[in-house]
């Protein structure tokens, strides 16, 4: 991360809709622990994230399903570069890439700022009746 980067705030990763900021909180506490070099457990956060991930997507992708979402695809193709991404992480640590883990996980936050800001929000906001 440049060292000119703002941190992210809590509330750069809520979207006005619960079921989708209950999901962003578990990924925030899941993050955190794996960021904390204290308590990093790599391999079981490592493993929580994925998990946490994988059904982050899927139930982010069944809410645009059910409601005939118009950005499905494009909202599909970064859930897919993040899983991809966290999946090539796991096999790098598991190949004794500790470093790998520790930018990710570093890095992260950011990205998904990111991601919640944009596609999350737009999606929120249509799932609220606004969009």
């Amino acid at each position: 991360m440049p060292a000119a980067a703002t941190p992210v705030r809590h509330e750069d990763i809520l979207v006005g809709f619960k079921p989708i900021d209950d999901l962003h909180r578990e990924f925030e506490d899941i993050l955190t622990a794996l960021n904390d070099p204290a308590e990093a457990d790599y391999a079981e956060h490592l493993l929580a994230l994925h998990e946490h991930l994988l059904r982050h997507c899927a139930t982010e992708e069944r809410f645009m399903q059910q409601e005939s979402y118009s950005h499905l695809a494009r909202h599909k193709r970064a859930h897919e570069q993040l899983l991809e991404s966290v999946s090539e992480v796991r096999r790098r640590f598991d190949s004794g890439d500790v470093d790998a883990v520790r930018r990710y996980a570093a890095d992260l936050m950011n990205w998904f700022s990111i991601h919640a800001q944009s596609e999350d929000a737009e999606l929120a906001g249509y799932l609220r009746g606004i969009g």
